[in-house]
């Protein structure tokens, strides 16, 4: 019967006039959940975000090393151009591909090249399908070094040769995986 006293009691205490909303703010409010973490929870999460750190770290410090491997290439791409902007013409071309050269080989390999057997070592470090030299091109090269730098009918062969220049300077690879001494 106590319980019968208890129920009469609070249903005395609420009006039986109260609308949809003034109960609705009679109600208890909600719980609200506990924040989630965004730390991972499971050891598995440390141990693939420390492989995927590392992995980048290897990546990132592979392509400094190629950036820096890379450093005479660059260099020579700046000479060639400040040199041909200049108006050196073909003397440019031909010191700036044998200094590359020598700067990616051995001196022993490169230094004692000449005509055709430059021409060979050229095209061997570049791509098979894609030869940056010929041998009439070395023969201009070799012909234009000599001829004065006035004559107007030698600029397209200048214009050729230095695309091929710049395309075995941007495209050659080691052969050997040394470096120039």
């Amino acid at each position: 019967m106590a319980d019968a006293e208890a129920i009469a009691d609070s249903s005395a205490a609420v009006p039986d006039t109260l609308m949809l909303p003034e109960m609705i703010d009679l109600l208890s409010p909600v719980p609200e959940p506990a924040a989630v973490s965004w730390w991972p929870q499971t050891w598995g999460w440390a141990v693939l975000g420390g492989l995927l750190l590392l992995v980048l770290m290897v990546s990132a410090w592979r392509r400094y090393r190629h950036w820096r491997a890379n450093r005479y290439r660059r260099a020579a791409l700046q000479q060639l151009r400040r040199r041909l902007a200049a108006g050196e013409g073909a003397a440019a071309l031909a010191e700036v591909l044998r200094r590359t050269a020598l700067a990616a080989f051995p001196r022993a390999q490169v230094a004692s090249l000449r005509g055709e057997l430059w021409c060979d070592f050229l095209n061997q470090c570049t791509a098979p399908d894609t030869p940056c030299f010929d041998a009439p091109s070395i023969a201009r090269l070799s012909r234009l070094t000599y001829c004065p730098q006035s004559d107007s009918q030698h600029s397209s062969d200048i214009a050729d040769l230095t695309q091929r220049v710049e395309r075995w300077i941007i495209t050659h690879r080691a052969l050997s995986g040394g470096t120039g001494d």
